[in-house]
Parts: structure tokens; sequence; C-alpha cells
């Protein structure tokens, strides 16, 4: 036991409360957090609403109740340790927490998680700790979401520049304009923070320059021991990444409860680790002070056990439910990580020629199949839900599909737990081995109830969606089916938890659905959030769980929808009535942001100081498309009505205000949608998303009674149809916008109406198409003056071709094939829209091979991470026609070192010599014409040429069969690849087009620091934007365009 008392972290003295910390007291956490943190001034509660709930108390997502949790969780802010010394304090922490952990974490437990493996039970003077002092330097300014930008090197960079008592360097944050080193103990609980910075008026700087001013960078270095040498599975939370010697890893910068750990092979003796700590607002919330923690850990894995360095952690897995004695449906997931890391650690400093691997499958693992027994009996069969051979490379992470089939149950309605074998094949050694992969509780559920429905996503990996039926009937064979109410959560909160799907009331007449987007703060609902959305709408709808007596008066039309959600998923009901206007009932956003960049202000960022003006709207018009006021227009004639709280400081009513008066001037009606403001409310309050009114306008839209029939809204007499990106919008009125004639430029059409005759006018569209829908009754229409007597033809296009004036019927889809469309739009983040492959090379001449495994682990993690996504890693010999032609490929190195890469681009001038003169610009356009590689390891976009050291490169072109994209990621050197490496954007936000060429005046991205010094000859060190040597968007045909381009 150990006497721990809280003090008010204003002057330190000692308040009320004396706890007992016994390690094996599952309260601890609970009552440790309930002390108080000293006073907080909070203007603006900034940050993603399940942080900020959780900051209060709340619980949203799984309950930490035993020991091995609370191992994860024991985090104890501002408390006093009755002890004389921070020396005797970490001791009696790694006897009283940290030993008991571990030894916990040797049988089932492991980052917080359940595990099956066996991990190594060390003595007190083998746990590998943070270091006990940190290196500090900072606080920097930095723009939200900003790429590239290192302040110190102009200075040599963090890494090399030597710890200095009197030494300082410039940040505007800071009285005077300067930081300086300072020293910073790690926290008894392994906790790094808060770090206070006298010098810093974090108020003052705010009241002019508001939550943007808070955005700011700190660097941590320090050594930590490590006793014996082998691998661990280190983690760290609230950072983007973190670099442990020369090797960086993502960081678990949202503090997911799924798992985050990366394995690694550690040398005994001394590391260190560097830690860029970056504050987001949105992420830790508007404190001032700001009050950035951040937390790491190393845990010994033993790979002398049968499980041979398998690790599946089960608390990560994804279980079906049953109704009846029955699944309701078929699918789970297991997540399980191969650590068998070691075999590749020598190709560090080995020469090319003498790469140390002889065999290319050492280390790797084959899931050969998966087997289930159920607890009482039952029969029960299980099967790997992929068509392919899956492999684990060293280091991987991998989310499992699994199909259940379970047998008749001899009595439905008693408890049922099921357990999972994995049957596996060591590449390396060549021989099979079994992994037990956990014991798992079927939850029995009532009809009725709110329920859960697995299902494999559009990547064939499993995720889950919540639903709760409607209290009557509410299909007519013939008339209509059931609408939905597609409640989409806010950042941090979990799809099944009870507090989110309790805060929406049972329909009588609709479905109310609750999808994850994928993770609890997926992609801001859109990309790989909204294709979940549409994975888990076609899921209910094949009414799993419903009772077959039951299921005429319950089938449902998915394209009869009320969007409605609180916070990000407020916005992603604004984002989805703008995007996808045609599917909409009504709408009900609650307390959403309009854009990202008014939710945290880009307005600040350092790199527009380097960057020209047109080259940074270009830049932004990489996110662009998620701006919902600029589609505000698609939302007219849409009943809406608008939730806030009149004093909501996380996300102010400004945001709601502002497209309420939008959409009312497209409507050209100043009450078309109502505003619903609730005085002296705040983010969240009882009945934000299902008081009276609320429920009031819901009947008006889903009760036949009131609306019979459920027709879609009415489409006015006069609209607009707005898009950046065919590739994220719907159509508006039937009519859709398949290309633009200057890519990531705005597109309109204005539509009017006269009876049946339509008349439109357009804005940088090149192809568009008519959809059918019930309310378009067109008779006649003209489009930019020239007239079509007859109605529009549905499926096919119409085309103005550049340079012409009259539109053209297109009946043929051959233009799919050989021009970009939706699926192949960009930018570069569409990528992660389809199931993809990282393609690695297997005979690397410029970068060494064990850097692009690094890279392969490093994607395959982020994916996992930001996306609970699963891929495969392939080496370049093996990626054939029908590979390019079923994914999506994320190609590392060019043609000197992939040999993918080298085929796809000599498909180029020797096929065109094949052909006549009049089809060789079609071939260009089909081919791999985008970027031409030199023979210095450079590449060349229109006429300039990039082939200095450090230069890095990343650009999406077409597949083979030009239906599906490549992501290729490349570098002159290493340096060069690791920049554009670290560009790829797995998160939201992230301003990366078609394609970028880096070099040394931009940052290892994400990373926070550089691995140089900056450009000798630029002055400033890195610059972000400013440092970006070409971007753009590649053109309908696959080329170059000035317009949307730009190369220095």
């Amino acid at each position: 036991m150990m006497e721990v008392c809280a003090s008010d972290a204003s002057d330190g003295t000692a308040v009320d409360g004396t706890v007992d910390l016994k390690h094996d007291d599952p309260d601890v956490i609970e009552a440790a957090l309930a002390l108080d943190d000293g006073p907080l001034r909070m203007r603006g509660g900034k940050g993603g609403f399940g942080s900020m709930l959780r900051a209060q108390g709340g619980r949203l997502s799984s309950q930490k109740t035993t020991n091995l949790e609370a191992c994860r969780d024991s985090i104890v802010d501002n408390v006093v340790f009755k002890l004389p010394l921070l020396a005797m304090i970490r001791a009696a922490f790694i006897v009283a927490v940290i030993i008991p952990c571990v030894f916990a974490i040797s049988q089932v437990s492991i980052d917080g998680f359940q595990v099956q493996s066996t991990f190594a039970a060390l003595p007190v003077d083998e746990v590998p700790l943070l270091p006990e002092i940190w290196e500090v330097l900072g606080p920097f300014a930095v723009g939200a979401r900003e790429l590239g930008v290192d302040p110190l090197s102009a200075y040599g960079g963090f890494e090399a520049i030597p710890y200095s008592e009197t030494d300082k360097y410039p940040s505007e944050l800071a009285d005077e304009g300067f930081v300086k080193w300072m020293r910073v103990e790690t926290n008894a609980d392994q906790t790094v923070g808060p770090v206070v910075f006298p010098n810093v008026r974090w108020d003052f700087n705010q009241d002019p320059f508001g939550w943007t001013s808070l955005h700011h960078a700190i660097y941590f270095r320090g050594q930590f021991h490590i006793p014996k040498s082998g691998v661990y599975l280190t983690s760290f939370e609230s950072v983007v990444s973190y670099k442990i010697d020369d090797r960086a890893f993502v960081g678990n910068v949202y503090n997911y409860d799924h798992a985050s750990s990366s394995a690694i092979y550690l040398e005994e003796g001394s590391h260190t680790v560097f830690v860029c700590s970056i504050m987001d607002v949105r992420l830790f919330g508007g404190f001032l002070p700001p009050k950035i923690k951040f937390s790491g850990s190393f845990v010994p894995v033993s790979l002398d056990t049968p499980n041979r360095g398998i690790i599946v952690f089960e608390e990560d897995s994804i279980i079906p439910e049953m109704i009846g004695g029955d699944l309701i449906t078929r699918y789970l997931s297991l997540t399980v990580l191969n650590a068998n890391v070691t075999t590749i650690v020598t190709a560090d400093i080995a020469p090319f020629a003498e790469d140390p691997i002889q065999n290319e499958q050492s280390g790797w693992v084959q899931i050969l199949d998966v087997r289930a027994e159920a607890s009482d009996g039952t029969p029960i069969t299980a099967s790997i839900s992929v068509l392919f051979s899956l492999k684990l490379a060293p280091g991987q992470i991998y989310p499992l599909p699994i199909e259940l089939e379970l047998g008749q149950r001899a009595d439905p309605d008693a408890p049922i737990s099921i357990s999972l074998y994995l049957d596996l094949f060591d590449l390396d050694t060549m021989e099979p081995f079994s992994v037990t992969a956990g014991h798992y509780d079927l939850k029995m559920r009532q009809w009725g109830d709110v329920y859960k429905l697995t299902f494999l996503d559009y990547d064939s990996i499993v995720h889950y969606t919540m639903a709760r039926p409607p209290l009557k009937p509410c299909s007519t064979p013939g008339n209509h089916e059931c609408p939905v109410v597609l409640a989409l959560h806010g950042a941090g909160v979990e799809a099944s938890s009870e507090f989110w799907t309790d805060a929406y009331r049972r329909q009588e007449f609709a479905w109310t659905v609750f999808p994850t987007g994928r993770t609890p703060w997926g992609f801001d609902w859109h990309g790989p959030s909204f294709k979940n959305v549409d994975s888990a709408l076609l899921t209910v709808s094949h009414l799993h769980g419903v009772p077959e007596e039951l299921a005429p008066g319950l089938s449902i039309n998915l394209n009869k929808l009320v969007y409605t959600g609180h916070s990000n998923g407020g916005q992603g009901a604004w984002w989805m009535t703008s995007h996808h206007p045609d599917r909409a009932l009504a709408a009900i956003p609650a307390s959403g942001y309009l854009k990202i960049q008014f939710y945290t202000p880009y307005y600040m960022r350092v790199g527009d100081a380097h960057a020209d003006p047109v080259f940074r709207g270009l830049m932004e018009s990489s996110i662009a498309e998620n701006d919902v006021d600029m589609y505000a227009a698609n939302m007219a004639g849409i009943p809406i009505l608008a939730r806030t709280g009149g004093n909501d400081d996380n996300v102010p009513p400004l945001n709601t205000r502002r497209i309420v008066r939008l959409v009312n001037e497209w409507n050209r009606d100043p009450n078309s949608i109502s505003l619903s403001e609730v005085p002296g409310q705040g983010h969240w309050f009882a009945g934000v998303v299902n008081d009276d009114e609320l429920q009031k306008f819901l009947d008006d839209h889903l009760d036949p009674a009131k609306n019979p029939g459920l027709p879609l809204p009415q489409l006015p007499e006069a609209f607009t149809i707005s898009t950046l990106n065919p590739g994220s919008t719907g159509s508006k009125g039937g009519i859709k916008i398949l290309q633009l004639e200057v890519p990531y430029r705005l597109a309109t059409i204005r539509v009017h109406r006269n009876g049946n005759h339509w008349m439109l006018n357009t804005t940088n569209v090149r192809r568009f198409g008519f959809m059918k829908d019930d309310r378009a009754n067109i008779n006649s229409w003209s489009i930019d003056g020239m007239t079509f007597p007859d109605a529009p033809k549905v499926g096919p296009s119409y085309l103005r071709k550049e340079g012409e004036t009259e539109w053209k019927l297109t009946r043929d889809l051959l233009w799919i094939s050989q021009e970009r469309y939706s699926s192949t739009y960009g930018p570069a983040s569409q990528i992660l829209n389809h199931p993809f492959l990282i393609v690695i090379p297997s005979q690397p001449t410029v970068v060494r091979m064990e850097l692009y495994r690094r890279a392969a682990r490093y994607i395959a993690s982020s994916w996992y991470l930001y996306g609970r996504g699963g891929t495969q890693i392939v080496r370049d010999v093996d990626v054939l026609g029908g590979i390019a032609a079923k994914y999506h490929l994320i190609v590392l190195g060019g043609p000197l070192d992939n040999q993918y890469t080298r085929r796809r681009e000599s498909e180029g001038g020797a096929a065109l010599r094949k052909f006549p003169v009049p089809y060789t610009r079609w071939l260009k356009l089909t081919l791999f014409n985008p970027v031409k590689f030199l023979d210095s390891g450079g590449v060349q976009i229109d006429r300039k040429k990039y082939e200095a050291d450090g230069t890095g490169f990343l650009f999406l072109a077409p597949s083979p069969t030009r239906t599906l994209l490549g992501l290729f990621v490349a570098g002159v050197d290493e340096l060069g690849f690791r920049r554009a490496l670290w560009t790829i954007p797995f998160r939201t936000g992230l301003m990366v087009p078609d394609y970028m060429v880096v070099g040394d005046e931009y940052g290892d991205p994400a990373t926070g620091w550089t691995a140089g010094d900056g450009s000798p000859f630029g002055g400033a060190g890195t610059k972000g934007a400013g440092g970006v040597f070409a971007a753009g968007y590649w053109s309908n045909l696959w080329e170059y365009d000035p317009r949307c381009g730009y190369t220095k």
C-alpha cells in the first residue's frame, strides 16, 4: 500500500483525501481520477466529444474493471506520493503497479488488452521504463494538421542540437520571443507532462488569435535502458509518432482503445527515444494553460513459446451477438500481431549485396485455418473470410476476418461462449503450429433491444453497426419501405456504448442505425467512414436478427434516410446531407461544425509564410471537398432542423447559424430550415438529440399518417448542384456531375425548372449524367443554351470536350477505362477508399530492404490504428495482372528498386510504338504518363526535374486496367523516401493532393523533426507547405495541368 494525496495544481498544497494504492484494487484508478486536478481555466471546451466526457469522468466505451485493465489506465493526475525522493517513488511504483502488470501480461494482457501469447515476467531490475529525465525544448508554434515544419532544422535539427542551460531559440509563443531547454522528470505513473512554461501567457495569446494560438510542438528526448536483448512491444499514447534510436513508429494520438503496439528488437543497453508532442485543440481540448501529457511502454515478448511470437489481442475482437438462440450475424474479427522481428534487425548495417536475410520468408507466418468450440457442445465451424493466402510479415498487425456457423442449440436461452484456435505455418522453419486465440462470451439480446450486426466492410475486414428496430411495422408491400434514422456519433465515442445508443428514442416507423465510421474518431464521416456507413446500412437491410414473421413489415429503403448526429457526427450529418442529398428524407444535425478549418482554424500555419498564395489554395483544395458551406446549395429543398446549444464552447453555435443562413439563402426563404438553439446549454445536454421538439420533427417526416408514402422532398423550382470532387458527391434532383473541366476547381450546374422543361447552366463541368428520380419529370431540356427536345437519357453521360461548345450524348462506358472518374479522381487519400496491398521491392539498390520493410509495417500499422483496416504486404515480383485489377496498390520504391514500378514505367514507350499515330494519345493517357523517372533516381513533372539529394515524391497513377489506383512512394535516396512515406495522409485534414515532391526544405511530416538540418541555402530550415517543390492534381487524361498543378 502507498499513501497518495491530491495536490492543488496552483500551489502544490495537499487537499483532502487519502487513497490506498493497492495494485490489486480495481477501483484505484477511479479513485485517483476522482481527485481534483487543480483549477482549470477553459475558454472553449475543445476536444473530441468522447475525450471531453472522459475528462469529466464519463465512460463511453469499454468498462475497465480489472487489475489487468488498470495496468494500462493507471494515470493519476497531480498525485503527490508521500515519499521523500523520486527514486523511491519510481521503485515503489514498479513494485506496486508495473511488476504485477508484467506478470499479468505474461499470462493474458498487454496494453490493456487480453491477449493470447507468452510475455516475459521479469524481475524488478529488468522492467524497461521510460527515461527518468527528458531533455525538453519548446513550445514552438505549429498549425493545425500541418506537415513538414520543423523550426529547429535551421539550427541543425533537434536530434543534433546539444543540451544547454543557456542557449535559447526563437518562439513567438513566449514572452520576449525565445524559449530555453529544460529537464522534465517522468511521472511516477509512467506519464510525461504536462510541462509548465512560465514565460508563455497562453490566455494573452488566445485573446486575439483564438484557439489556434494554443497549437504548439514540444520536443522531448531521453535515454532509457533495456536490461535484456529481445523483442518488445512499444506503444506511445497522445503522440502522432515517435522515434526509438533511428526508427520511427506511429503513435496512438487519439488514445484509441484498440491495439497500437509496434514490435521492435532492442539490444541490451542504452537507447534514445524522441517524441514531438503536438498540441491539437481538437484532440486535447481548449484548456488554459494547455495540458499535454503522453505515456509510453515497453513490454517484453518471449518468442520461445508455443505461440512463436504470435499475439492475439482478445479485447480488440469484434464478436457477433445472438437473438433467440441464433447468431444475428456470422462475422467476427481477431486482431493478430506477428512479433517475430529479430530475423531482420541486422539488415540495417548490411550492404545491399550482402543482405543477411537469405530466406525472404524469414520471420513470416502464414495463417492456414481457424477452429472453434462452443462451451455447451453445440456444433460450430469457423472459416477465414478471404479468398487469398494470408501471410503476416514480421511486425505486421492484421484484423483477421472469420465467419462462424453455429448449429442447433439444445437450450437456446442458455449462456454460451466460444473458444477459437488459429492454425499457422512458420515460413522460416517450415513448421505448422497452433495458437489459442481466446475465449469469448456471445451476448444475448431480446427482440426490441438495440443490437450489434457484424459485417465485411468494403475492404473485407469485419466491422459492426448497432441497430434498433421500429416499434411498429413500417413497410407495406408495393407502397413504401421503412426509412432509416442514421445516427452518427461524435469524436471519441464508441458506437456500441449505451451512452450513445440510449441517446435516441426508439422510433415507431423507422429503423435507427448507429454506424461506427470504422473507429471512434474515424475519418470525420468522409471517405472510409462514409463507405463504412453504406456497408452498415446494407447489412441492416438484410434484416438479420428480425423474427421471420415480422420481416415483411420491417424491410428497409436505403434511399430514404434521416441524417442525424452529434458533434463530429453532427458535422457528418451536414456532410451527408450536402454531398448525398437525393437520399435525404430530412436531417437533424446537432452541435456540428461546418468544416475542420472552422473547428481548428488553419490560419496560423507556419509554412504559409513561405508559400505562394496560389499554391496554398491549391493545397487546401485537397480537403475543401469536405467543406459543408461550399456544398450548402445541394441542401436546398431538404427539411432540416439544426440543433445547437446557445453556450456551446466546443462547437460554437456560429457554425450552425452560418449553415442555416446559407441554406435559407439558397432556398430564397429566410425560414425554410429551422434553427433550434437552446439558451444556456452547452455542447451536450439532456435531450440534445431526442427532446420533444426533435421528435415532433421526426414524426412529421416518418409517420405514414402525417407523411403518406414518405416521398422524398420536392425539388425547388430552381436549385444548384455543386462539387469539388465527383468521387465524393452524389446526385441532386437526379443529376450527377461526373467530371470537371479543371479538377479540384468548383463545378456547378444551376437548374431552373419551367414545368417539364429544365434549363441547365454549367460552370467547370466536363461530363454529367442523369439518374432515375421520380421527382424529375422532364420532357425537354436545355444546357448552356443548347436545346434537347426529348427527355434526357438515364444511364449514358453527356460530354463537352474542352474547346468545344456542344454537349454530346456518349452511350458507352469506355471513357471510364481511359479517363479519370469517381473512383480514380483522387486526392492521395482516395487510396484508402478501396482494398489495397503494399508492394515492396525484392531486390532494391537505392534504399535498403529493411527500410522498405519498416515502411510497409508502418503503413499496415497506421491503417489498422486509424481505420481498423487490414492489408497484405507483397513483393514486386508477385504483383500480376489479377492483383492489380482487384486492388489499389501502395508501391514503395522507384524503378531502380521496385520491379513493379519499372514494369509500369516500361509499358509506356514500348507499347506506343505498336499502334498507329491516332491511337498514341489514347495510350499515353491510359498508361504511366504523369511522372517520368530519371536515371538519377529523381523524377520529371512537366518540364521540371527533381533529383537533388533528399528529394522524395508520392503520386497517384492509374492501374493497368485504369479503373483502380496506385500510390507510388519513392525517393532519390533513403532520406527522400522517408519524407515521402510520412506524407501519406492517414488522418483527416492533411493537405496531400494527387502528387507531391518534397525535399530538404520539408521536414519528415508527422514526426515533427527532420532527418537532416534543412537546406543550407534556404536560411529557414524546413518550411512546411513552402518547402514543397511540386504538387497538384492530374487532369482528366492523367496529364500535368498547370491550372491545377504547381511546380517550382
